[in-house]
């Protein structure tokens, strides 16, 4: 009885499997979070300037930012008034201008305590949202950034009008992703996005 012939196949080397003809698909390297989502869209998100970072991350920042702004005057021009204080004592000021001066300063610190002590919990609104993906947070915190927009409008401040439009634009656009579905807590890993570790 005559065995069957035993056809022996090459074993591919090294080489030969790197010249072999590629089937079309690709690896891609993906973030833990998008390989537990389980899917693999592609983000649909609009970027915050231009690329910067996501609109949930953003909303975060820009919060985070008017919060320092207004803690920052409020001790700043507190400063200020202990200074023009010092300052008279000195008899560098006659004592009408530096009680003008010294209200001026007062004043400007205590505006600036009062709005940080309305805007804090606004931005905390805001930022609260964002983590949650909810909408009526952010809209909270959005309404206030349009009064101050209107506020600064009004005093003619360009610089104040700016930066209370750049912060409330994140804001409008999350907002709108959140109505559209681009944006929640299930596609976020495919959303996420930071030029940098913030």
């Amino acid at each position: 009885m005559m065995n069957a012939p035993v056809n022996h196949h090459p074993v591919p080397t090294e080489d030969a499997a790197d010249e072999a003809p590629h089937d079309g698909s690709y690896d891609v390297l993906v973030s833990p979070e998008v390989a537990a989502a389980g899917h693999m869209a592609m983000s649909q998100g609009h970027r915050c300037c231009g690329g910067c970072c996501d609109m949930r991350r953003a909303i975060i920042i820009v919060n985070l930012i008017d919060v320092a702004i207004c803690v920052f005057y409020a001790v700043y021009f507190a400063f200020l008034a202990k200074a023009v204080e010092d300052e008279s004592m000195e008899n560098k000021f006659d004592a009408a201008t530096q009680a003008k001066v010294e209200g001026i300063m007062l004043k400007a610190e205590h505006v600036f305590i009062i709005l940080a002590l309305i805007k804090t919990p606004l931005n905390g609104l805001g930022m609260y949202g964002a983590l949650k993906f909810t909408a009526w947070p952010v809209m909270v915190a959005l309404v206030a950034y349009c009064v101050e927009v209107v506020m600064t409008l009004f005093a003619r401040n360009i610089g104040g009008l700016f930066l209370a439009g750049f912060f409330a634009y994140p804001h409008v656009v999350f907002l709108r992703q959140l109505k559209s579905g681009i944006m929640s807590e299930a596609n976020y890993p495919t959303e996420k996005h930071s030029c940098c570790c913030v």
